[in-house]
């Protein structure tokens, strides 16, 4: 009798050009993820390519990154990558940057000062859903 082909592990990608904050996250994640793969990249350009590649399951993404902004490399992503889960993560909090993260694709908008609040429960609420569409 042939075993059913193990899953794959979820993954997320954080796109963060700060490369402290970066880290980070990515230890954090890694911290309270442990079985997710956990990747970062500094540019919306290199987000972009590793979503082609990889195809990320949730993709924590920064808005002020050097070469494209985050608005627009998730645009592209959804368009090369849409399965790819994208929750803005950044330091501007308006109202228009909300509006504009979502019409880019985003599923979520966390303020960087509400990471310790929203974080958690976000990547936990987006990976739960991941698997059970993938069931």
């Amino acid at each position: 009798m042939n075993a059913a082909p193990a899953k794959p592990r979820p993954s997320i990608l954080v796109v963060e050009d700060f490369a402290m904050l970066r880290s980070s996250v990515m230890l954090w994640l890694e911290q309270r993820f442990p079985w997710c793969c956990i990747h970062g990249v500094e540019s919306g350009e290199e987000a972009l390519e590793h979503a082609r590649a990889k195809r990320p399951d949730l993709v924590l993404m920064d808005l002020d990154l050097p070469g494209i902004n985050g608005f627009e490399a998730t645009s592209r992503m959804k368009l090369h990558a849409p399965e790819a889960a994208v929750v803005m993560l950044t330091m501007h909090d308006t109202p228009g940057h909300r509006l504009a993260a979502a019409d880019a694709g985003a599923v979520g908008y966390i303020a960087k000062l509400d990471m310790e609040e929203q974080l958690e429960g976000t990547v936990q609420r987006l990976l739960v859903s991941r698997a059970g569409a993938s069931s």
